[in-house]
């Protein structure tokens, strides 16, 4: 039997493609599957992967088998620069977001590749690092027991939480409202919170 080699001057060569070429809802399907390192690796490229890259995370296109991140808030970097350290890499990437301000956030928790966050003004909000896409969810005075207090000046200064009776649902006038600065109102109106699914599916119910 005769034998078959490759042969050097093969008139195919991985060197002869032009990977920048490539069609863009290919690429955006590889980058979807991508984890973080490749993902931003990918996006460095050439300018025709970046843009997909960029469509990628505008998209809310990624894996959701991401490999654990450290995320925090460096003193290096601007306030609203959130930077991910890649545990298994040791390699870090920084990502921009709108505002509010990152590094005023607290950082609640974590599920399906999304952090949750609470700004200075106890507002909840969804974000995911990735794609940079961020969900606000309804703020605390949206509840019915709940009021927004105000210096003299106008400024904001906190909450005030009626007292409701559980059976009637009526409003406790009796009772001096419960008082509430806003660093405390971070800690009281949202102790644990719960994601029933990936929100960038849509139809995610947050507890």
């Amino acid at each position: 039997m005769e034998k078959v080699s490759a042969s050097d001057d093969s008139p195919y060569s991985s060197t002869d493609c032009d990977w920048s070429q490539l069609q863009a809802d290919v690429l955006l399907q590889i980058f979807g599957t991508l984890d973080f390192p490749d993902l931003f690796s990918s996006g460095a490229v050439c300018r025709s992967w970046h843009l997909i890259y960029l469509e990628a995370r505008g998209l809310r296109l990624c894996s959701p088998n991401q490999s654990p991140c450290l995320v925090y808030s460096s003193g290096d970097r601007d306030a609203n620069t959130a930077t991910l350290h890649n545990m298994s890499t040791n390699k870090l990437y920084h990502v921009t977001l709108s505002e509010p301000a990152f590094r005023t956030r607290h950082i609640m928790g974590s599920s399906y590749g999304w952090l949750i966050t609470a700004d200075e003004r106890s507002n909840l909000i969804l974000v995911n690092p990735a794609t940079r896409a961020q969900i606000a969810m309804p703020p605390p005075e949206t509840m019915n027991n709940v009021r927004l207090r105000y210096t003299e000046e106008g400024v904001l200064d906190g909450y005030d939480v009626l007292f409701m009776d559980l059976f009637s649902s009526d409003f406790d006038t009796e009772t001096e409202p419960y008082h509430l600065t806003l660093e405390e109102a971070r800690f009281f109106f949202s102790e644990r919170v719960v994601l029933s699914c990936d929100p960038s599916q849509g139809n995610c119910t947050v507890l």
